[in-house]
């Protein structure tokens, strides 16, 4: 690991991040990297508690003031300061934060698509898949974290990694809790395609497919027991 990577990821341990990941993005079309061969992967675990009462109130409804936004906000300003950082010191940066995304006008409304979505960066860093509530799926937090992502042209290092499949294997319980049935329990490869996977249009965020995978759900009962 060179010495930039120490220094970003210390920085960043600093600001209570769960998720660290350096991933080389160079073989991506110049529309998705923006001529930049890393990324910098970011991510903070949900409050397993705030996780526990969405699962058992039956008609929870996402707010902008909830935990979940709360900390959604805390990862992207993190990622802005990130980028500032690096630009700072020299090198170019862009954070995919939505104010960043924005600015850039790298977000499309009409279809509900980035440039280069946080998902796609952290498949190729390897830790973890897809799964079909087409969230990532992390081995330590399950869909229970918020990504975001600073792309750079600062010399870091980064290994390759393999792409992981989905291991919900037969696993249809966001599919099941899904209230709008957006979800059609499909299961992602290369050549699914996210439509496949979920009606976007029609999904309320209501969190519970992410609080209610089963894999979400280990990390929440493993962090409370700890606590």
């Amino acid at each position: 690991m060179s010495n930039i990577n120490i220094e970003i990821e210390q920085q960043l341990r600093n600001e209570h991040v769960d998720i660290i990941q350096f991933v080389d993005i160079s073989m991506l079309d110049m529309k998705q990297n923006r001529g930049l061969p890393f990324a910098i992967l970011i991510g903070i675990a949900i409050n397993p508690h705030f996780l526990e009462m969405v699962c058992n109130t039956p008609n929870y409804t996402h707010t902008l003031e909830d935990e979940y936004t709360q900390t959604e906000n805390r990862v992207g300003m993190i990622a802005d300061k990130l980028a500032n950082n690096l630009i700072s010191s020299g090198y170019k940066a862009l954070s995919q934060s939505d104010n960043g995304l924005m600015a850039e006008k790298a977000f499309d409304f009409e279809t509900k698509t980035s440039a280069l979505p946080h998902k796609t960066i952290a498949l190729l860093s390897g830790i973890g898949y897809i799964g079909k509530n087409n969230l990532f799926i992390t081995k330590e937090y399950g869909a229970a974290q918020c990504l975001c992502s600073v792309l750079t042209d600062a010399p870091l290092t980064a290994a390759k990694s393999i792409i992981l499949l989905p291991k919900c294997n037969r696993c249809m319980a966001c599919h099941h809790i899904c209230p709008q049935k957006v979800l059609k329990g499909v299961c992602w490869n290369t050549n699914v395609s996210r439509d496949e996977i979920v009606d976007v249009y029609n999904c309320i965020t209501c969190l519970k497919c992410l609080a209610c995978c089963p894999k979400s759900r280990a990390y929440m009962k493993r962090a409370i027991r700890i606590q």
